[in-house]
């Protein structure tokens, strides 16, 4: 799936963020209906492509559920891309919780398998656990890694996408997401 952010005005965005980084509320509450139409697209790209999940997490609820997130603990990005990696963070974060949950209750929950990491994903709860006890470490030998990572896998952006984002080039990309894959699957056998 491609995700393309419908948003028509960066500049403005990124003007808001910068605002909101400083602290202004009032820029954090004009900052929420522009992006919002983007982060429901990136929500239900997650939900959609990686997992299937109960009704009780659904798009509108991971987006209100990031955002109240963010809110709380204010939006220190520095800019647009630092913002998206923030947002997949939270909402990477509000998955891994939720999985917690589920397994705390011992639901069985299908995740459907993320063919292009090539490992056995069947419980999603123990897979988003798993998960993020990969990239703990990996972020902080490599944060870049986790962005390209999470840019993929949980907002379902493309090489290009990733590039632009986060501004490098799309040899670098590629190369990021082959050692981010390879280590999650040397890991998971």
């Amino acid at each position: 799936m491609q995700t393309e952010l419908i948003n028509t005005n960066p500049h403005q965005v990124t003007l808001l963020i910068s605002q909101a980084a400083e602290g202004n509320t009032r820029a954090l509450n004009e900052l929420m209906p522009i992006v919002y139409s983007d982060l429901k697209l990136i929500a239900s790209g997650i939900r959609h492509k990686q997992i299937n999940v109960s009704s009780t997490l659904n798009t509108t609820s991971l987006v209100n559920e990031a955002w109240l997130k963010l809110n709380k603990w204010g939006v220190k990005a520095e800019n647009r891309k630092h913002f998206f990696c923030i947002t997949a963070k939270a909402m990477r974060q509000i998955l891994i919780n939720s999985a917690k949950q589920k397994l705390s209750h011992k639901r069985n929950v299908k995740l459907i398998a993320f063919e292009d990491l090539g490992v056995d994903t069947s419980n999603e709860a123990e897979w988003m656990i798993m998960l993020d006890k990969i990239l703990k470490p990996i972020e902080k030998q490599n944060p870049r890694l986790v962005d390209v990572f999470q840019l993929r896998y949980f907002l379902g952006f493309t090489e290009p996408e990733i590039a632009k984002a986060l501004e490098i080039s799309l040899s670098t990309v590629n190369r990021d997401w082959l050692i981010v894959k390879k280590i999650i699957k040397s890991i998971m056998k």
